[in-house]
This record gives C-alpha cells, structure tokens and sequence, in this order.
C-alpha cells in the first residue's frame, strides 16, 4: 500500500546529537533541504524496529511516495488540520503541546472506528523566522504519542506560509465486522461517554480571562486542551465487545451526538445531571454542565449500545465509563432532548464548533 509523499517531507524525532548544532537557527537560514535531513535523521532513530508497523515499511522518507505492505484488515484514513489564530494559539500552548495534539485529534478518528493507527504523514507549515529548535519540539511531542500507539511516521511535506498550519494524515485498519459506524444507533441503546467531559472548554475559557486578577488554569484542564488523550486501546475493547456505534467528541456532545442521531435516523434523551463533567477545579463554574454538553475538543469517545453490555465494558475500561441517556425513536421533536434532574427539558444549543460558521 502506498500514500503519496512529497520530497518536502516531515517526520518527528525524539532528542539527538544534532539537535545542539542547529536547534537555533532560522529556517530562513537553514533551508528546506536541511531541516529535512534533521528530521528525517531524528525520526527514524525513535522507530521500534519490532513493532508491527515499523516491520511494514517498504519504502521509507526519501522517494516520492512512502510505501508499507498491507494486510486483510479494512483501511482507515482521515485527516485533520490546526491553524493558528483558529485552532491554537501559541500563548496558550507550547510547539511540543501543538505536536502532540496534531496527531492525537486525528488518532482519535481512527478510534472512533474501532481501529488500530499504523501509519502518519505529517505536513508543517510555518513563517521563515521560526527557528528550528521550535520545529523539533514540534516533532518531539508528536513522536513521543507516535511511540505510544505503534504509529509510524512515513513522510510527509514542508512549506513556507504566514502562519503554522499542521496537517497530520493517519492511515489505519480494522477488521470489518467490527467497525464502529455513526450510522448503526437504535432505538433502545444506552448511550455512553468515556473519561470526562468540558476540560478543554472550561482551560479555554480561563485562558481567555487570563488577564483578570486571580485567573489560573488547573494543569489537568490545561492538559484537556493541549494534550488531548486518544482511547486507541478503549476503542478496541469496544469494538471487541460488540459496540458498533460510536463516534469521537471533538465539536461537542450534542452536536457529535446530533451526528449520530441524524445518520442513524433516531432521536437521544440526556440526563444533565449524569454527564461526567469537570466541576470541582479551582476558578471552574461549580455547574460545567454547558461545558461538558456543548464545550468540544474532548476527543472522549460516545457510542451506544444494548444496555446489557455496558457493565462487561465498564469492567475492561482502565477509564470511567458513564451512561447519559437512551437512544429513542425519531420523533417530530427536536433530535436530541436534554432533561434536568427534575425530568424537565433544558434550553440548550447543539452549536458546538463548525467550521464556516458566521
């Protein structure tokens, strides 16, 4: 199996002899040509020889195309970019914290699948006058999550621009009858989420405070929103478990859910008050409800299921496993109702993050 691979190519790296003789340099003063040979130095001394990806790899950074042998497993591929003054901005996260999450929003994809990540390619474009140090650290903290999840960065391609954008591209597998698909909720399912919810949402509306008088960001909030955790390996267990519906959270629990509900052509119920949120931290509204319902870049995971199965999945999960509500028929109604602990319908807006909104 081939992906295409420009010569401009990108790969990450953990910390080696060269990082001391060129770390400060421009790239302006560096030139595409040396940056690339760093990187692509850097990269292949982390691989795991024996890993099962690194042991596929035909043909490496360096030609036109990266090449990798298949297997009989289903493909998986998806993409995703974070562009500053959009996605990120740099005095809210570091050049590592940016690398990490590039690859873990789109690992989340492929877990959101019920599948294993293989293979990435990766694509950074930055001003001239970044000095490379920065770029290498960038490159270390998205393979230090490579390294964790047996993921093998292949190729990928450098530009110059205005601001940094980085695209990452994942490729991974699956077996067939065990994809997990936004299509396949039912009426009758209990609908679930791992871990908690409105971490991210909740650092980054501190942060955006962050020039009032008393305003600090708890490190476990600021690492929901720098250093999401993808549940690669949950994810398998799910799908080894029989779960075929599920999808990953990044816009929002209503409006991923909303996703589900409108592919599968069904209607939720959710209890607020069962929504796992990240209430208790200091200079955290004592209510995150809105948070966790609506904040996005949680990058949990939802599925739904029979009910029967969730106290086998629970019991396998290393991560809380939490039930918020039951999938219901369509209905006339809006698609997804929200109730408070009184049984009562909540105002609420699915309007998590979209892209071209006005």
């Amino acid at each position: 199996m081939c992906a295409h691979y420009s010569t401009h190519c990108c790969a990450s790296f953990e910390a080696t002899p060269l990082d001391g003789i060129i770390a400060a340099m421009k790239l302006s003063a560096l030139g595409e040509f040396g940056l690339i040979g760093l990187i692509k130095d850097a990269v292949q001394s982390t691989r795991q020889p024996s890993s099962d990806a690194s042991r596929r790899v035909i043909i490496d950074i360096g030609d036109d195309t990266a090449a990798w042998s298949g297997s009989e497993m289903v493909q998986l591929a998806t993409t995703d970019s974070l562009i500053e003054g959009v996605h990120f901005q740099f005095r809210w996260c570091t050049w590592e914290d940016l690398g990490h999450k590039s690859l873990a929003v789109n690992l989340s994809d492929i877990a959101a699948m019920g599948g294993l990540a293989r293979f990435a390619l990766v694509s950074l474009s930055c001003p001239p006058d970044v000095d490379s140090d920065s770029v290498l650290e960038y490159y270390r903290g998205m393979t230090s999550l490579a390294m964790k999840h047996d993921v093998v960065i292949v190729g990928g391609n450098l530009t110059s621009s205005p601001v940094v954008t980085s695209t990452v591209c994942v490729i991974g597998e699956t077996y067939q009858e065990q994809l997990m698909l936004r299509t396949a909720a039912r009426p009758g399912h209990a609908i679930a989420v791992t871990g908690v919810l409105g971490g991210a949402a909740a650092a980054l509306s501190l942060l955006s405070r962050g020039t009032e008088p008393g305003v600090r960001v708890p490190d476990v909030l600021r690492r929901a929103l720098a250093r999401p955790y993808a549940r690669l390996s949950e994810s398998r267990i799910l799908a080894e478990e029989g779960v075929r519906c599920a999808i990953d959270i990044s816009d929002g629990l209503l409006s991923d859910l909303g996703h589900v509900c409108e592919s599968s052509g069904v209607s939720a119920t959710i209890h607020a008050e069962q929504v796992p949120s990240c209430s208790g931290y200091d200079g955290v509204p004592d209510d995150c409800t809105m948070f966790a319902l609506a904040g996005g870049e949680d990058y949990e995971l939802l599925f739904t299921c029979d009910p029967a199965l969730i106290p086998q999945v629970a019991g396998r999960l290393e991560c809380p496993v939490t039930v918020i509500g039951e999938v219901i028929a369509r209905t006339d109604a809006p698609p997804i109702v929200v109730l408070d602990r009184n049984g009562a319908p909540l105002p609420t807006s699915r309007s998590g993050w979209r892209h071209f909104a006005q």
